[in-house]
Protein backbone atom coordinates (compact mmCIF):
# COMPACT_ATOMS: atom_id res chain seq x y z
CA UNK A 1 0.00 0.00 0.00
CA UNK A 2 1.77 2.93 -1.21
CA UNK A 3 0.08 5.79 -2.34
CA UNK A 4 -3.09 7.44 -4.55
CA UNK A 5 -2.85 10.66 -6.40
CA UNK A 6 -5.34 12.06 -8.34
CA UNK A 7 -4.38 14.67 -11.17
CA UNK A 8 -7.13 17.61 -11.50
CA UNK A 9 -7.47 21.23 -12.92
CA UNK A 10 -9.39 22.76 -10.51
CA UNK A 11 -11.34 25.97 -11.23
CA UNK A 12 -9.97 29.11 -10.29
CA UNK A 13 -12.95 30.37 -8.42
CA UNK A 14 -12.11 27.98 -5.61
CA UNK A 15 -9.45 29.90 -4.70
CA UNK A 16 -9.73 32.24 -1.64
CA UNK A 17 -9.21 35.20 -3.51
CA UNK A 18 -12.29 34.55 -5.49
CA UNK A 19 -14.14 33.21 -3.19
CA UNK A 20 -15.82 36.81 -2.16
CA UNK A 21 -16.71 37.69 -5.40
CA UNK A 22 -18.75 34.25 -6.81
CA UNK A 23 -22.17 33.64 -5.70
CA UNK A 24 -22.59 31.35 -3.08
CA UNK A 25 -25.00 28.80 -5.47
CA UNK A 26 -22.06 29.04 -8.08
CA UNK A 27 -19.74 27.87 -5.37
CA UNK A 28 -22.10 25.24 -4.38
CA UNK A 29 -21.84 23.66 -7.63
CA UNK A 30 -17.77 24.13 -8.21
CA UNK A 31 -17.48 22.26 -4.71
CA UNK A 32 -20.09 19.64 -5.38
CA UNK A 33 -18.65 18.80 -8.92
CA UNK A 34 -14.74 19.01 -7.37
CA UNK A 35 -16.19 16.61 -4.62
CA UNK A 36 -17.51 14.34 -7.12
CA UNK A 37 -14.65 14.69 -9.55
CA UNK A 38 -12.13 13.43 -6.46
CA UNK A 39 -14.41 10.33 -5.90
CA UNK A 40 -14.39 8.94 -9.39
CA UNK A 41 -10.86 9.85 -9.97
CA UNK A 42 -9.75 8.11 -5.88
CA UNK A 43 -11.92 4.94 -7.24
CA UNK A 44 -10.08 4.66 -10.21
CA UNK A 45 -6.49 5.56 -8.72
CA UNK A 46 -7.47 3.42 -5.35
CA UNK A 47 -4.80 0.07 -6.07
CA UNK A 48 -6.51 -3.09 -4.97
CA UNK A 49 -5.80 -4.40 -1.38
CA UNK A 50 -6.12 -0.47 -0.06
CA UNK A 51 -7.23 -0.06 3.37
CA UNK A 52 -8.54 3.42 4.66
CA UNK A 53 -5.00 4.41 6.69
CA UNK A 54 -5.84 5.54 10.27
CA UNK A 55 -2.89 8.79 10.11
CA UNK A 56 -1.48 9.51 6.26
CA UNK A 57 0.12 12.45 4.79
CA UNK A 58 -1.01 14.78 1.97
CA UNK A 59 1.17 16.46 -0.75
CA UNK A 60 -0.43 18.81 -2.97
CA UNK A 61 1.40 20.18 -5.87
CA UNK A 62 0.24 22.89 -8.44
CA UNK A 63 2.03 22.65 -11.61
CA UNK A 64 2.01 26.16 -13.31
CA UNK A 65 3.25 27.64 -16.27
CA UNK A 66 2.04 31.63 -15.03
CA UNK A 67 2.01 32.63 -11.73
CA UNK A 68 1.17 30.37 -8.74
CA UNK A 69 -1.35 30.34 -6.10
CA UNK A 70 -0.35 31.32 -2.60
CA UNK A 71 -0.52 28.79 -0.06
CA UNK A 72 -4.00 29.52 1.09
CA UNK A 73 -5.68 30.07 -2.31
CA UNK A 74 -4.19 26.45 -3.39
CA UNK A 75 -5.67 25.02 0.05
CA UNK A 76 -8.86 26.44 -1.05
CA UNK A 77 -9.00 24.67 -3.98
CA UNK A 78 -8.15 21.46 -2.61
CA UNK A 79 -10.51 21.02 -0.04
CA UNK A 80 -13.87 20.02 -1.71
CA UNK A 81 -10.87 17.52 -4.03
CA UNK A 82 -9.83 16.20 -0.17
CA UNK A 83 -13.38 15.57 1.01
CA UNK A 84 -14.45 13.72 -2.28
CA UNK A 85 -11.23 11.48 -1.69
CA UNK A 86 -12.38 10.81 2.05
CA UNK A 87 -15.70 9.99 0.04
CA UNK A 88 -14.24 7.12 -1.56
CA UNK A 89 -12.44 5.70 1.56
CA UNK A 90 -8.90 7.10 0.39
CA UNK A 91 -8.85 9.04 3.58
CA UNK A 92 -10.60 8.38 7.05
CA UNK A 93 -11.48 12.35 7.46
CA UNK A 94 -9.56 14.92 6.46
CA UNK A 95 -8.80 16.46 10.16
CA UNK A 96 -5.41 17.10 11.58
CA UNK A 97 -5.53 14.07 13.78
CA UNK A 98 -5.88 11.97 10.30
CA UNK A 99 -3.55 14.28 7.99
CA UNK A 100 -0.32 14.46 10.19
CA UNK A 101 1.95 15.92 7.30
CA UNK A 102 0.14 18.06 5.20
CA UNK A 103 2.73 19.85 2.05
CA UNK A 104 2.07 22.24 -0.28
CA UNK A 105 4.48 22.75 -3.21
CA UNK A 106 5.25 24.58 -6.29
CA UNK A 107 6.30 23.24 -10.03
CA UNK A 108 7.24 25.92 -13.23
CA UNK A 109 6.01 24.24 -16.30
CA UNK A 110 6.67 24.93 -20.07
CA UNK A 111 2.60 25.59 -21.36
CA UNK A 112 -0.30 26.31 -19.76
CA UNK A 113 -1.74 22.93 -21.14
CA UNK A 114 0.62 21.19 -19.00
CA UNK A 115 -0.98 23.00 -15.68
CA UNK A 116 -2.71 21.03 -13.05
CA UNK A 117 -3.10 20.08 -9.76
CA UNK A 118 -2.30 16.91 -7.98
CA UNK A 119 -2.98 15.77 -4.79
CA UNK A 120 -0.92 12.65 -3.48
CA UNK A 121 -1.99 10.45 0.11
CA UNK A 122 0.56 8.46 1.50
CA UNK A 123 -0.63 6.08 4.40
CA UNK A 124 1.71 7.18 7.64
CA UNK A 125 2.43 3.48 7.57
CA UNK A 126 3.81 3.25 4.02
CA UNK A 127 6.48 5.91 4.72
CA UNK A 128 7.29 4.37 8.44
CA UNK A 129 8.72 1.11 6.41
CA UNK A 130 10.00 3.06 3.80
CA UNK A 131 12.44 5.54 6.31
CA UNK A 132 13.03 1.59 7.99
CA UNK A 133 14.02 0.12 5.34
CA UNK A 134 16.53 3.01 4.27
CA UNK A 135 17.40 3.73 7.19
CA UNK A 136 16.45 7.40 7.30
CA UNK A 137 13.13 9.47 7.81
CA UNK A 138 11.52 10.42 4.21
CA UNK A 139 8.68 12.79 6.76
Amino acid sequence: MESVTIEVMPDKRLSKNRLRSTHWATLSKLSRKAREDAFILSLASKPDGWTTPDQATVEVTQYHARKPLDFEGLACQAAAYLDGMVDAGILLDDSPGVIVNYKMQHQKVSTVAESRVTIRVTPLEALQLRSDSNGRSSL
